[in-house]
């Protein structure tokens, strides 16, 4: 190659933006050598091809991969593995592009709660026709006395638990009841992957209209029937359960996780003092519901619902379909 073709390290750093600290680093870590050194005044050379060289070095750092890692990539013969490193990098990015969509379902479904509002009719009950969703729960206790320090550590663990699987965590947590198995979770809704948008109905919602006692008694009159689901083909049904199956499967066995189909729901908002009471209030409620035909029941916080007088709200929804326990995998 002809001399005039080299490059000197100030020029390879004013046409990368790269500086010529950073060259000598590379040199000295085998990461990028030049192309001729000169044995008397020790100036580096370096040629226009490796120009792409450092391309690539810079594609893998701002991908994520360290500096300092970068030495592991040599071969047996003290080359270094361009091919490996790349794929690192790659990874890497594919692995930050999964955890920012996760974070942007979980922000779509935050800025859902801020801005779909329901008209509630004046008995404060919304009747709608509710989406499919995703829940993980832990078993709950219910005692004499809703515990909320309990509540919020079992929120906090479920937090965790979305978290370590790698999926999107959902506004929606708050107590389930399984009215067909009588058993009572600690829940957190989330979305099964990160493409996964969350669909609201648009009567789903309700910030007003408070539960008084006499519709808290007398709510649900006219009950509810099993209505067994729509005729499924088999093939797609055995699809659903796999898939259903992989998803609980990202979870520790200790939790439960639900599919519920959705469906006609009706749902109250009760209004009192303390987190606890409105919890407390709910529980009520369900005990006198509990021969109506209703399947399962979700109690859940209202983000923003500590009103200006102090108090607390909670939704409760009383759900027509099973809870949708999803059965794992052996």
């Amino acid at each position: 190659m002809c001399d005039d073709d080299l490059l000197t390290i100030g020029e390879v750093a004013k046409l990368d933006g790269v500086t010529t600290k950073a060259l000598r680093y590379y040199d000295a870590h085998g990461i990028l050598r030049p192309l001729v050194t000169d044995p008397r005044t020790g100036y580096r050379y370096y040629a226009p091809d490796q120009m792409i060289a450092m391309d690539v070095i810079r594609l893998c750092l701002e991908a994520g991969v360290p500096l300092d890692s970068i030495d592991s990539y040599h071969g047996p013969d003290g080359a270094l593995d361009w091919r490996a490193l790349m794929e690192t990098g790659r990874s890497r990015v594919a692995d930050d592009i999964a955890r920012l969509r996760s974070i942007e379902v979980s922000l779509d479904d935050y800025l859902g709660e801020m801005t779909r509002k329901a008209r509630t009719p004046d008995d404060g009950v919304v009747r709608s026709d509710l989406p499919s969703t995703w829940m993980v729960g832990s078993p709950w206790s219910h005692a004499d006395a809703f515990d909320a320090a309990a509540y919020l550590r079992a929120m906090a663990d479920l937090r965790e638990a979305t978290r370590a699987a790698g999926l999107p965590r959902l506004l929606r947590r708050g107590v389930l009841v399984d009215l067909v198995e009588d058993r009572v979770y600690a829940y957190q809704q989330f979305a099964p992957d990160c493409d996964a948008r969350p669909v609201h109905s648009p009567i789903e919602d309700t910030s007003e209209g408070t539960m008084s006692e006499e519709t808290a008694s007398g709510m649900m009159s006219d009950g509810g029937s099993d209505v067994p689901p729509d005729g499924a083909d088999m093939a797609e049904t055995a699809v659903d359960h796999t898939h259903d199956a992989a998803v609980a499967a990202r979870f520790d066995d200790s939790l439960a996780v639900f599919h519920p189909d959705g469906g006609e729901g009706v749902g109250v908002v009760i209004e009192r003092a303390t987190l606890s009471a409105c919890f407390d209030e709910a529980f009520d409620a369900i005990a006198c519901q509990r021969e109506e035909g209703w399947r399962h029941v979700t109690v859940c916080e209202i983000w923003g619902s500590h009103a200006a007088h102090g108090s607390m709200r909670v939704r409760t929804t009383f759900h027509h379909c099973a809870a949708g326990r999803v059965v794992r995998q052996a």
